[in-house]
């Protein structure tokens, strides 16, 4: 997951509008201020960059039970390897 852990924090981090401090896994979710339309731009350009999809469903909270960065990057990886 190293290999690509550093570009999934890049991608969230451009998009963070609310984040004051360092970007790490520990940086809860709540604190990115991600609004509905960044979370569809992150999901195309992680399925862009790691060549993996993410099923989205707009009408359902895209996070579920996610809490931090660390949880949303522990779900990416398990899509990854799925591939």
């Amino acid at each position: 997951m190293a290999e690509y852990e550093a570009s999934l924090l890049e991608i969230i981090k451009e998009h963070a509008v609310g984040l004051t401090g360092e970007l790490n896994r520990d940086t809860p979710i709540a604190d990115l201020g991600i609004d509905s339309f960044s979370v569809v731009e992150i999901i195309y350009e992680i399925e862009e960059k790691l060549n993996v999809e993410v099923p989205f469903n707009a009408n359902e909270n895209p996070f579920g039970d996610m809490t931090t960065v660390g949880d949303l990057l522990d779900a990416l990886d398990k899509l990854i390897q799925k591939k």
